[in-house]
């Protein structure tokens, strides 16, 4: 009799908990919620979000429903996200941490991630983070079309891990490696008789430490042109003022393997190149 009567307490138990997974999430309260995420996001003068629900996920958490960020000074450079998920790490929370796991959709892709801070009871001071994108379509970004004038295509896959004080997140250290393909570059003015350059793939390697980022390598392939280039960005508030030094070379394979070195200066959203 005890195994059965066991299994009948574990069925009442797991019921129970079904009820109140359910009881909670039919009076989830999603306009509160919204209501608080927009309170705070107001506490930012430059920072403009729009959000249209906040409902409960399973497992336990929320998911975000059409989620807009912009800011005064550029309304219309925004980002966007069909939809964001939040939950707990739960075995961060084991080991005495605050862990936030995300998954976001949007531009076509998707984007994973999980921020973990050092004191279980504070989204302060000591932080890590990582995350992964794919099949990113960076056109469909008007934050991006705005810092690079509209002028690139492709589409984007990726990881990033950092790590810093949320205090002061400038001042932090990490890496990005990110791999672009089939896309497209509209030069300012014409180069070598292109203007614009077309790729098959462009792979990054980048550092960021102490608000510059340093390019250890990027390499851009494509049927008409082959760029190769290292450096320096010196980063902006203003991302468009964020300034080059990179140096390396370009290569034209329908001009005779044509190869020259070029250095690259001025800013992001307004560069000047000069070969040598």
């Amino acid at each position: 009799m005890r195994p059965r009567i066991n299994r009948a307490v574990v069925g009442y138990i797991l019921a129970g908990v079904a009820m109140l997974i359910l009881l909670l999430y039919l009076r989830f309260p999603g306009g509160a919620f919204t209501d608080y995420i927009r309170a705070e996001a107001a506490r930012y003068p430059g920072l403009l979000l729009s959000i249209d629900a906040v409902e409960p996920a399973i497992p336990p958490g929320v998911t975000l429903e059409n989620i807009t960020a912009g800011f005064r000074g550029s309304p219309e450079a925004t980002l966007h996200a069909d939809r964001i998920g939040i939950r707990p790490g739960w075995l961060s929370l084991l080991r005495g941490r605050l862990a936030l796991v995300m998954a976001a959709e949007g531009y076509g892709g998707d984007i994973r991630g999980q921020v973990e801070f050092a004191d279980i009871f504070s989204v302060k001071g000591p932080l890590s983070a990582r995350m992964n994108l794919r099949e990113i379509r960076i056109e469909k970004c008007a934050w991006l079309r705005d810092a690079l004038a509209g002028r690139i295509t492709g589409t984007l896959k990726g990881s990033a891990a950092f790590s810093g004080v949320a205090e002061s997140l400038k001042n932090g250290t990490g890496n990005i490696d990110f791999t672009l393909t089939n896309g497209s570059y509209q030069l300012l003015e014409n180069l070598f008789g292109f203007e614009r350059i077309d790729f098959n793939k462009v792979d990054a390697k980048v550092s960021f430490r102490n608000g510059a980022l340093k390019i250890a390598g990027l390499t851009l392939n494509g049927e008409k042109i082959r760029i190769s280039l290292k450096g320096n960005i010196l980063l902006a508030d203003d991302f468009r003022e964020s300034r080059i030094d990179l140096n390396g070379s370009i290569e034209i394979p329908t001009q005779g393997n044509k190869r020259l070195t070029l250095a690259i200066s001025g800013t992001l959203g307004n560069p000047k190149t000069r070969f040598m």
